[in-house]
């Protein structure tokens, strides 16, 4: 909030002084699949509903790199409180059949999203090979009860 405030009177007061502000001092939009300081391209999307009522929280994302490197990244619309958290998992077919999975708390991710927090990016896995499917899951949940607060998950897709 304070933020856009900031960024608000900023752009208001350069205006006010006849200055240009450049594009690159506007604040971003916030980014879609990424990794790190990196960002890929989406492979596919889902929205991710809360289990009552049904409302959208966020949207979890099956991402890709330019060397075909998977990797799931959600981004949830409000940080999450002091009694939420969030994961997304990377599920890993070959052939049709589901063989592991990945989470953000894996080694490679940023960890879970915690409190104060809207988002997670699982490690990245080679799928070079066709034989290779994902799918990208996110489930919030209340940390103190450990009930299903939302979920997504996008189709199984290459």
């Amino acid at each position: 909030m304070l933020r856009k405030l900031f960024a608000t009177l900023g752009v208001t007061g350069a205006a006010l002084l006849g200055a240009v502000v450049p594009a690159s001092a506007q604040p971003d939009a916030a980014p879609h699949c990424q990794h790190g300081s990196s960002y890929g391209t989406i492979v596919k999307t889902a929205p991710v509903s809360a289990i009552s009522g049904g409302a959208r929280v966020g949207t979890v994302e099956l991402c890709r790199d330019s060397a075909y490197n998977y990797w799931g990244f959600v981004i949830y619309n409000d940080e999450m409180t002091a009694s939420q958290y969030a994961q997304v998992f990377l599920q890993i077919y070959r052939d049709g059949s589901w063989t592991s999975e990945v989470t953000c708390d894996s080694t490679g991710g940023n960890d879970h999203v915690g409190p104060g927090h809207t988002r997670c990016w699982t490690p990245k896995v080679g799928g070079v090979s066709g034989r290779y499917t994902f799918r990208a899951w996110s489930d919030k949940y209340s940390s103190h009860t450990g009930a299903l607060l939302a979920q997504g998950y996008t189709v199984i897709a290459r």
